[in-house]
């Protein structure tokens, strides 16, 4: 399984790269899409401290050191290689099975 194509749904140099979130969409060799949300780990922090609250959950996040083009897909290459590829589907939403 590989990645034909990566998108960023917001521009990298709006972001910034040690602090900061954004959803990425990944289309597959087989023709699947999904979707990712990846993050810092400081912005996790940085949202609970926003937001006065003390714990954090919802739709599992991956994490990078950086918000950089090289970082997140360094992430999305282990997700689809390491242990058989078993972390697309509990870090990934499947927007599209390539059927549609």
């Amino acid at each position: 399984m590989k990645a034909t194509d990566i998108k960023f749904v917001s521009p990298l140099d709006d972001l910034n790269p040690e602090n900061d979130s954004i959803d990425v969409h990944v289309r597959l060799d087989d023709g699947r899409l999904f979707s990712f949300d990846v993050a810092t780990p400081n912005n996790i922090f940085f949202s609970m401290a926003n937001e006065g609250i003390d714990y954090y959950f919802g739709v599992p996040t991956v994490f990078v050191r950086l918000l950089n083009k090289e970082c997140v897909e360094k992430a999305i290459q282990a997700i689809l290689t390491e242990d058989g590829g078993r972390w697309l589907d509990v870090y990934g939403t499947l927007q599209s099975s390539g059927d549609d």
